[in-house]
C-alpha cells in the first residue's frame, strides 16, 4: 500500500533557498512530497493555521520577524505540530532558543543533504506523535474517552473569553444518569462503567463536530456548545434525552441478556444570558440540572427557567 503524499509547509524568504529545498525534499525515498511555499511571515501564519501540513520547515531569518517568532506564535496555537529551523546560521545560542521555541530539530542549509533532512522529519513526526498521544491522555477520561474535568474547565474558560472578544455565544449542558447508584448495586460497577461508555456514545453521537463533551465527574457528564443559545441548547438536550430514554441499554447479565432503561436529567445555561463567566455557566447549569433532579429526573430544564418552576412550585405547596 502506498503512503500517502507527505504534506510539508516551508517558510522561506529566499527563492534560492527554496528551489534547494524543493530538490531535496523530491529525492525523498518511499514517499512523494507535496510542498507548499510561503515567503513571509503572515503567510505563514495563515498556513500554519489551517492544520492541514504534517511538517513545518522555517527559515530563521523572515524580514523584520524570525523563525523563533513564529515557532513561539505556532507552539501557543498547537504544541505538538513539528517544526524543522532552518538556518545559514549556526551557534549554541540560536540553537538552544530554537529548542526552546518548540522545534524538533535545528538545521544549518550548508549541511543539509537529503539522507540529513528525510533522518530530521522522520524524527520531528515521531516525536509530535508521542507528544499527542501524552497530551490525549492528560486531557482525556480514560473511562469514557471524552475530556476530562481539567481539560473541559479549560475550553469553558476558552469559550467564555471568546465571547468576551467576540461577542459569540456559548451554551452548557450538564447531565447525570437517573438512578446510577442502582445500577453499580443491582448489576455491579463493571456494568456501571459500560452505561457510561454507553451514554458517551450516545452524547458524542447526537452532539455536532463543534461540540465539546466531557466527563465532569463520577456519572456526570457535560457538553459545551458554542455559538448556541438556551433555546437551540435545550432543543439539542431533549434531542439527547429522547434518545437515551428510547434505547435501553442491552448487556448479558449471568449468561442472560438483559434491557435496562435507562434515562438522564439534563441542565442547560448560556452565556451571556445566565452568566458572564465561565465558572458561573458552570454553576447555572448545573443548577439546571439539579432542579431537572428534583422536578422528577428524566427531564431537561434551563436555568432560566428556574424562577418560573420556583413560583409554580410555591403555589401548589399554598394551595
Amino acid at each position: 500500500m502506498t503512503a500517502r503524499p507527505l504534506k510539508v509547509l516551508l517558510v522561506e524568504d529566499d527563492e534560492d533557498d527554496f528551489i534547494l529545498a524543493r530538490g531535496l525534499l523530491s529525492e525523498i525515498d518511499g514517499r512523494t512530497v507535496d510542498l507548499e511555499w510561503v515567503a513571509n511571515y503572515q503567510d505563514a501564519v495563515r498556513a500554519i493555521e489551517r492544520g492541514t501540513h504534517d511538517i513545518c520547515l522555517v527559515d530563521y531569518l523572515l524580514g523584520e520577524r524570525t523563525g523563533l517568532d513564529l515557532l513561539r506564535e505556532a507552539m501557543a496555537w498547537n504544541p505538538a505540530i513539528p517544526m524543522i529551523m532552518l538556518t545559514s546560521q549556526s551557534g549554541y545560542e540560536i540553537d538552544t532558543e530554537a529548542m526552546k521555541a518548540g522545534a524538533a530539530d535545528y538545521l544549518i542549509k550548508a549541511q543539509v543533504n537529503t539522507d540529513l533532512i528525510e533522518r530530521s522529519i522522520r524524527h520531528a513526526l515521531q516525536r509530535s506523535s508521542v507528544f499527542e498521544t501524552l497530551r490525549n491522555m492528560a486531557s482525556h477520561d480514560e473511562l469514557t474517552g471524552l475530556y476530562n474535568r481539567r481539560a473541559m474547565d479549560g475550553l469553558l474558560k476558552e469559550e467564555a473569553e471568546r465571547y468576551h472578544r467576540y461577542e459569540r455565544p456559548v451554551a452548557l449542558v450538564m447531565l447525570d444518569v437517573d438512578y446510577f447508584k442502582t445500577i453499580n448495586d443491582s448489576y455491579g460497577h463493571l456494568i456501571g462503567d459500560d452505561v457510561l461508555r454507553w451514554l458517551a456514545r450516545l452524547v458524542q453521537e447526537t452532539a455536532r463536530t463543534v461540540d465539546l463533551s466531557a466527563r465532569y465527574g463520577g456519572e456526570e457528564l457535560a457538553v459545551i456548545l458554542p455559538e448556541m443559545n438556551s433555546e437551540q441548547a435545550l432543543k439539542m438536550a431533549e434531542r439527547l434525552r429522547r434518545r437515551v430514554a428510547a434505547h435501553p441499554f442491552s448487556f448479558n447479565y449471568g449468561g442472560q441478556p438483559c434491557h435496562l432503561p435507562v434515562t438522564i436529567s439534563l441542565g442547560v445555561a448560556a452565556l451571556p444570558a445566565d452568566a458572564l463567566s465561565a465558572d458561573k455557566l458552570m454553576a447555572a447549569a448545573d443548577q439546571g440540572l439539579y432542579a431537572a433532579k428534583r422536578a422528577g429526573r428524566n427531564r431537561s430544564i434551563r436555568f432560566c427557567d428556574l424562577t418560573d418552576i420556583s413560583e409554580s412550585c410555591e403555589r401548589k405547596a399554598r394551595i
